[in-house]
């Protein structure tokens, strides 16, 4: 089986296996501000919340436990509230308050579209922001609130813990799915690094549907084989792409996927992707088209140290190349053994 160790070396590198202590000391501080200010903020405009009403809990990737470390640590920790949503039907209103009962000097605090978000800085550097989705829990019905400070708002039927029991019951019990969602959600940050404009880089919540759809178990009387699973994991997600398109010269015009929510509301999760250019689907595809074309090399190639070199091509340099083997020696090693 080729480059186990390597392999399993890498993913003890990139997890972040628990929540670190200073992100927990953040979550834990913000929880008790919004429980403690935020039924204070909503009392002075007409509504009444108790401290013990608001529920908070955490969903993503730290609840299905395929974090993977990157520049700025981050979290998703859902904040949900008994409202009449008809009472009030403006969510940015909602967002406001929840922002104000936070939204001091050791952090910075904005809306944005689908939540209201902490930042933490140091050096003018952000290392860690924690992400707060408001659900209105509207007599057992669940909205999300949309929108930003201005423009177009709604509140959006939802299901968050239908969600995080979905993908808890497909990921738990199944290590090697979770670490090839590990290794795909490191091939995104490493081939979509210097990306920065809106919704051009494929959803974390998307490529981990695809992933679970589409995996390949590989294993064998050695262990689990995550170099083949990988391989045929995103090979597989790759054939899943429709309405792929070549022009004369034989380069794609035109590749498109879907992947809707198994819960309320439903939605296409690639749909804003897909709106907001149509060359963003195009370039998903053919990058991964790349990281196919490299893991198969790394799967029929004789060298580990080839095959990892194919591999850094799709995961980045921080996957290790083991030392290339002299031929003298292996020729050496036989004769030995013949002897013996």
């Amino acid at each position: 089986m080729k480059l186990k160790k390597e392999f399993s070396d890498f993913h003890k590198e990139i997890r972040i296996s628990s929540e670190a202590d200073n992100l927990r000391e953040k979550r834990e501080i913000l929880e008790d501000e919004i429980k403690t200010k935020l039924p204070g903020k909503l009392k002075d405009h007409g509504i009444t919340v108790n401290k013990s009403d608001i529920r908070m809990f955490i969903q993503g990737s730290y609840k299905y436990n395929t974090t993977i470390v990157s520049d700025v640590v981050d979290m998703d920790v859902a904040v949900m509230i008994p409202l009449n949503i008809d009472e009030n039907p403006d969510p940015r209103k909602i967002k406001r308050y929840l922002k104000e009962s936070i939204d001091i000097s050791k952090r910075s605090v904005d809306i944005k579209e689908p939540c209201v978000r902490a930042s933490y800085y140091e050096n003018g550097e952000e290392w860690m922001h924690i992400d707060l989705p408001l659900y209105a829990d509207d007599d057992g019905d669940i909205y999300l609130a949309r929108g930003k400070d201005t423009g177009i708002y709604k509140w959006e039927e939802a299901d968050p813990d239908g969600l995080n029991e979905n993908l808890c019951n497909k990921i738990n019990g199944n290590d090697q799915l979770r670490r090839i969602i590990c290794f795909v959600k490191k091939w995104r940050n490493e081939i979509y690094s210097n990306s920065k404009l809106d919704h051009e880089v494929p959803p974390s919540i998307g490529l981990t549907y695809l992933v679970c759809d589409n995996f390949v178990e590989c294993t064998s009387d050695d262990g689990d084989d995550d170099l083949l699973a990988l391989k045929k994991t995103m090979e597989s997600i790759k054939n899943s792409f429709t309405n792929v398109y070549y022009d004369a010269s034989g380069a794609v015009i035109s590749a498109d996927i879907s992947k809707r929510l198994p819960v309320k509301p439903y939605t296409d999760i690639f749909s804003k992707m897909r709106e907001s250019s149509k060359t963003y689907m195009v370039t998903f595809y053919k990058r991964l088209c790349v990281a196919v074309d490299n893991l198969t090399n790394a799967v029929n190639v004789e060298s580990e140290h080839d095959a990892a070199k194919y591999v850094q091509k799709v995961l980045g340099e921080q996957f290790v190349v083991p030392e290339k083997k002299a031929m003298s020696a292996s020729t050496n090693t036989k004769k030995e053994h013949n002897f013996g």
